[in-house]
């Protein structure tokens, strides 16, 4: 029974904390993301990333969308990418959590 309890609890983020980049890539404070195309820039996509942050109880904050932007920049300088776009946010209230937020991307890099 322990098991199944430490299970479920090991996967969330808690909004209370206070984020910063996960990965310490110097690369992830410089990632664009948009929630359309870039049509100024030439790109090449690297392919699709996401993220989401959940509210542990009613008395945690609301997850932000710049704690899930934290984590789209850290997966996206991970590939090399220079930027996210088409990126998508959803929120709202789980069956499991009290709030979340989440987004979807695609990781691109700059043509030279």
């Amino acid at each position: 029974m322990l098991a199944l309890i430490a299970g479920c609890a090991s996967y969330r983020t808690d909004t209370d904390t206070t984020f910063a980049s996960t990965k310490g890539l110097s690369n992830a404070n410089k990632i664009i993301i948009s929630e359309t195309a870039l049509s100024d820039k030439k790109y090449k996509e690297l392919g699709p990333v996401e993220g989401e942050v959940k509210k542990l109880t009613i008395f945690h904050r609301d997850p932000t969308k710049e704690q899930v932007d934290i984590i789209l920049s850290d997966k996206a300088a991970a590939m090399g990418a220079d930027a996210i776009v088409n990126v998508v946010y959803k929120s709202g209230v789980g069956m499991t959590t009290w709030g979340y937020i989440e987004a979807k991307g695609t990781a691109v890099k700059f043509a030279d």
